[in-house]
């Protein structure tokens, strides 16, 4: 059995536009299509497809919608098919998913499938990084962006966040030790790649059973600025600010509250000098690629 699970809302708002087209070839192919009404919904319909023997859930949407769904869809025979209409589409980039809707719909509908590692930060499951500190402020604002579209949202929204952004002091501990002290961010990357296609952890693997931890150590903005482009190409990694270690699990304490966000969406709220951990899930999601 296949179902389509669409987010309207998708692409700030682009995903709506594709509709009819979506039901002539849910139509097609004998599958039901189901609206999502919230982010909430999304993972409610997942659990529902699960529950009704669902064999591949078709989810439209970006990388925050696959986020929703993967909370249900998670240690369950049902198969993400993913069809990207977001913003950034890193899951779906990093799958080779084809960006028209109607080759997405054809790999979706007979790929082959395979199980990925999830993040897991406790209650909570995300697909491709989990992060806190300069990316997790600039993912808040981009949320709040709504002139823009695309690619181009990162990048601005990364000039606006600069321009306030105080480093906090952080404690990060891993398999291999812990970094201890002033840092721009800290990423924990399942996924090559991040915020529209930054190659944040270039050599990320999708399925290895680790975690590539990110951490940028606090350095001028000026640096920062000069340092960015450099993510597009994963070169980033060279800069002696740079570290970047393997490990299964980390514990994140900060010295102020922030948010730590994942697949573009809040995962949990981080408070002053209290360790949130964050750890791989193996093999946790089946996904057609």
């Amino acid at each position: 059995m296949i179902r389509f699970l669409v987010n309207p809302a998708a692409g700030r708002g682009s995903g709506g536009s594709h509709i009819h087209r979506l039901r002539i070839l849910a139509s097609r192919h004998g599958a039901g299509l189901v609206m999502s009404r919230s982010a909430a919904d999304l993972t409610l319909q997942a659990r529902r497809a699960v529950e009704d023997g669902v064999e591949r859930l078709i989810v439209v949407g970006g990388d925050g919608t696959m986020q929703y769904a993967a909370q249900a869809l998670a240690g369950t025979p049902c198969a993400l098919g993913v069809i990207p209409l977001g913003t950034g589409n890193d899951l779906a980039g990093t799958l080779a998913i084809p960006p028209e809707i109607g080759p997405a719909v054809e790999r979706a509908l007979t790929g082959a499938v395979r199980a990925i590692d999830l993040v897991r930060v406790g209650g909570e499951l995300a697909i491709g990084y989990a992060g806190v500190g300069f990316d997790s402020e600039v993912t808040r604002f981009a949320n709040q962006v709504k002139h823009l579209r695309g690619p181009l949202v990162y990048p601005y929204a990364v000039i606006h966040t600069l321009a306030t952004f105080r480093p906090p002091r952080m404690r990060v501990e891993h398999d291999g030790g812990a970094f201890e002290g002033g840092a721009m961010f800290v990423v924990a990357a399942n996924l090559p790649r991040f915020g529209g296609g930054m190659r944040i952890a270039p050599d990320a693997e999708i399925d290895d059973g680790l975690l590539d931890l990110v951490i940028v150590r606090e350095i001028p903005r000026r640096t920062l600025l000069s340092v960015f482009p450099k993510v597009y190409t994963g070169s980033h990694v060279a800069h002696p600010a740079v570290t970047l270690v393997r490990t299964r699990r980390a514990a994140i304490t900060l010295d102020r509250a922030m948010t730590m966000f994942g697949g573009g969406e809040p995962l949990v709220p981080m408070k002053a000098g209290e360790a949130v951990e964050v750890e791989v899930a193996p093999g946790a999601l089946r996904v057609v690629s």
